[in-house]
């Protein structure tokens, strides 16, 4: 490589440098903002599990449509939700992988509403069967925003179109780490009720959001807790349901914003950083290049003098 193209390599480099550490910063102040917004959400959405889960103790005779399970679901419709951009790592990709080598039954069908443009884009050129598209969400998650999300999961739910609703998304851990976590949203499972394992994946979950290995502790002090029902119980529940039901998406959608700004501030960084490293390599073998210039040049012009010395 001559040292001219070494210069425009260089430049190139330095100029992308600054983009990604740019990008870094805006990804950095957003991910601070998203983290606090997805752990402030946790305290509402397990204190909400809670109080369903002692009503469903207090009134074993409450029926809702919510809690009806289909012996043998057919129709699955994943809430699979991704970013709008890109340049956040695999982020992305991790999870468009999961949803595709996620097992189904032979009688099964997998039906897709995507929340985030690259799932959409995603889903489309595999040819999966999508029936919904969200965009606008990731960057800036609105409680209103996901109003149609859950009326379409609700809807197809109570009208047979689907069996099964499950989240998908990425739970934000810590800013180095996220996990992909599925979650039934419909039916509703309470917390005590077991579920066959046949029934659901090892990494499946109930709407508590409680893994299988952690399962939840119960206080005898919860379990002696008694309510009176003003109309009754059934009218309580078409209150507090629904709004557990959109909670819990939107809480999805939280977690997913503070994983993906988190993903894409790593991602920034380390580009910025093999940028770096990239520089300074490019940098020496310029200064060996412009050495080796130097040096031709003088031993061009030493041997111009002798031979003008000899003649």
């Amino acid at each position: 490589m001559s040292l001219l193209d070494l210069r425009r390599r260089l430049k190139s480099i330095n100029s992308t440098q600054k983009i990604t550490r740019a990008m870094e910063m805006v990804a950095a102040s957003k991910m601070k903002k998203a983290q606090d917004a997805a752990l402030a959400g946790r305290p509402y959405a397990e204190g909400l599990a809670k109080l369903i889960k002692n009503i469903v103790r207090s009134s074993s005779d409450i029926r809702h449509p919510y809690f009806l399970k289909r012996e043998q679901p057919k129709k699955i419709l994943f809430l699979f939700f991704t970013a709008d951009r890109g340049l956040c790592g695999a982020f992305n990709s991790n999870i468009s992988r999961y949803l595709i080598r996620r097992e189904m039954l032979p009688e099964q069908e997998r039906i897709v509403a995507a929340v985030g443009r690259k799932g959409m884009q995603f889903c489309k050129h595999i040819g999966e069967n999508v029936v919904a598209e969200f965009e606008g969400m990731s960057d800036n998650p609105d409680y209103l925003k996901t109003a149609p999300i859950t009326k379409l999961a609700v809807d197809g739910f109570l009208s047979g179109e689907f069996d099964e609703v499950i989240l998908l998304y990425n739970h934000f851990v810590n800013t180095m780490q996220q996990e992909i976590k599925e979650k039934v949203l419909l039916p509703l499972a309470p917390l005590e009720t077991k579920v066959n394992p046949r029934d659901l994946p090892a990494d499946r979950q109930g709407f508590s959001g409680e893994s299988k290995e952690k399962k939840p502790e119960v206080s005898q002090g919860d379990a002696e807790i008694e309510y009176l029902f003003e109309p009754n119980a059934e009218a309580v529940f078409e209150k507090i349901l629904p709004r557990y039901i959109e909670t819990i998406v939107y809480q999805s959608l939280l977690e997913s914003n503070a994983s993906e700004q988190s993903a894409r501030m790593v991602a920034m960084k380390s580009a910025s950083e093999n940028a770096g490293e990239l520089i300074s390599t490019l940098t020496l073998e310029m200064n060996k290049a412009r050495q080796a210039s130097i040096t031709t040049e003088i031993l061009e012009i030493v041997g111009g003098a002798e031979a003008l010395a000899e003649g």
